[in-house]
Parts: structure tokens; C-alpha cells; sequence
């Protein structure tokens, strides 16, 4: 009796479910039985795979974004000559202090562009010192590096005969008499966790003429950043390669018990008897009395 309950309470909720006009549409639209079946399945899957494709693209980009940090920093540096032997300058990176511009888990290199003018003075001044001095929202000491410098040394004939060669570019402004000092001053320094780096302070050690100065934070990428960063158009592809493989063996999964379902209703379906229409009620009603009313007539006639 309670299984006889049971099974008519799940096809009475399974025939609400089919009564929704989607739900009722399902097993002729999934069934291989229909017509326009193979139209509608193609264009599923075609909208599907391009969903897929698409949510892969954008699920790299975020990792992307996420984990493969800014590979360079850089900032103008503006040197004070306050006095004959202090030559220093102050170098904000970031407008806010609670931001962090560096990633902790990334190595960097902090190197300085020196754009001076090839003269007698800078040539003559020989070796001089450059310290670097990274520091926290709170002007702590987060990193401190110093490294000595010099011009590159050119003998008094080769630098006549570099003027020589090219005089009239010099003397047409096409050309000027400078070069620039690269100086590397740091080459693994890592950020911290709770007090991040937001400026840096530069000091010389003797006052160098310069026409521009440069410091670039550059990132060391290895392993994964690496090839995410400079092959990224193979390394994109197969991360969204697999990752729309997993999701269409998803899809499938979810294809298949939707098949398995649809198929079952319409079997079900098939095999619930129809509900009796109200000419067949007055018909089955009327014919007990009919036959009763013959048998009543046969009787008389036999009598």
C-alpha cells in the first residue's frame, strides 16, 4: 500500500514537472527521434564549445593577471646638489602608501641610468659611489646596496677621433657628446609581507654632471613567469586547450544525464495511460444499463 502510494505521488510530481512548457519540450528537443533534433543539437554544441572557449580565455587572463606580476618600474630621478659632497634624491613609487607596486614572491633588479655629458670634469672624476636605500611607507630601511662607478675610459687620440668622425652631426645638433652609465644595484631583492616598499633614496658620493637619471625595478622571471611571460601565445594556448578539454568532458557528463532523464520521461510518458475523456465517461457509464435493459427485453420475449 505504501509503495503503491509512493509510485503514484512520483508520477503525479513527475507530470507536474512535465506540465512546464521548457520541461515538456526537453525530450523532443534532446531525442535523436525528432526532426529538427540534429538542428538543435548542433546548435547547442555550437553555442557551448564558444562558451567554453570563452570562459577558458577568460579564466587564463585572470590567472594571468593574478600571478604574473609588472616586469618594469620605473622612475625619473632628480638629483639635489645641496652641497660639494652630497648629491642625493628622493624617489617616490607609489601615490598611496598602502600600495604595493612589487610582488614578495618575485625576485627584482634595481638598476641606474646615468644619461651624462662625455666632459674633462666627469672624466677626470674617476670612481665615485652610488648607495640606494629602499624604503617603507614609514621611511624604514627595507634594502640598502652601494656600488662604485666610473665613465668608460677613452685616451685623448680616440677622442679626437671620434669628434673628428662625426664634426658635422655635432655641429648640426644631430649628435651630442654624451653617453650613459648603466649601474646595477641590486639584482635579488624580494619585498616584504608587511612592510612593502614605496620609495627609495639615492645618494652619490661626489657630485657627477648628469643631463637625466633613470631607476628601473626590473622582475627576474623564472619557471612558470617565464614562459607565461615571454612565450605566451604557445603557454596561453595549452592552458586554455586543457582547460576547455576538462570542461567539455563536463558537458558531456551533464549531456549524458540529461539524455538518461529525458529518455526515462518520455518512456514513462509513453506508458501512462491517458486520462478517459468525458464522451468515453458517459459511454462507459450508459453501457451497463443498456446491456441490463437488453437482458430485461430478452426476458419478456421468452416468456
Amino acid at each position: 500500500m505504501t509503495q503503491h502510494h509512493h509510485s503514484h505521488g512520483h508520477q503525479s510530481l513527475q507530470r507536474q514537472i512535465q506540465s512546464i512548457p521548457l520541461v515538456s519540450r526537453l525530450p523532443t528537443w534532446v531525442s535523436a527521434r525528432s526532426g529538427a533534433s540534429l538542428a538543435i543539437r548542433v546548435t547547442l554544441a555550437t553555442a557551448a564549445l564558444a562558451t567554453i572557449l570563452v570562459s577558458s580565455a577568460v579564466l587564463y587572463g585572470m590567472f594571468y593577471k593574478l600571478y604574473v606580476p609588472k616586469l618594469l618600474h620605473e622612475a625619473s630621478v632628480h638629483l639635489q646638489y645641496t652641497s660639494a659632497t652630497n648629491t642625493s634624491a628622493y624617489i617616490g613609487f607609489v601615490k598611496k602608501p598602502n600600495y604595493r607596486f612589487l610582488s614578495t614572491s618575485q625576485a627584482y633588479t634595481v638598476t641606474l641610468d646615468l644619461h651624462v655629458p662625455t666632459s674633462e670634469y666627469n672624466e677626470k672624476l674617476g670612481n665615485f659611489m652610488i648607495s640606494l636605500d629602499m624604503l617603507d611607507a614609514k621611511a624604514g630601511l627595507v634594502y640598502h646596496a652601494a656600488r662604485t662607478a666610473i665613465l668608460p675610459y677613452r685616451s685623448t687620440a680616440v677622442r679626437h677621433l671620434r669628434t673628428a668622425v662625426r664634426a658635422i652631426p655635432l655641429a648640426l645638433g644631430l649628435l651630442e657628446e654624451t653617453t650613459v652609465l648603466r649601474v646595477e644595484l641590486a639584482t635579488d631583492l624580494y619585498d616584504r609581507m608587511y612592510s612593502p616598499i614605496v620609495a627609495a633614496r639615492l645618494a652619490l658620493s661626489q657630485p657627477l654632471q648628469v643631463y637625466s637619471a633613470t631607476l628601473t625595478v626590473a622582475a627576474r622571471f623564472d619557471g612558470l613567469r617565464y614562459w607565461m611571460y615571454y612565450w605566451r601565445t604557445p603557454v596561453a594556448s595549452l592552458f586554455i586547450s586543457i582547460a576547455a578539454m576538462w570542461q567539455i568532458v563536463l558537458m558531456g557528463v551533464a549531456w549524458s544525464v540529461l539524455e538518461a532523464y529525458t529518455s526515462r520521461s518520455t518512456t514513462s510518458t509513453q506508458h501512462t495511460p491517458a486520462a478517459p475523456t468525458p464522451h468515453q465517461v458517459r459511454a462507459d457509464a450508459d453501457a451497463p444499463a443498456t446491456f441490463a435493459m437488453d437482458d430485461h427485453s430478452g426476458g419478456d420475449k421468452t416468456d
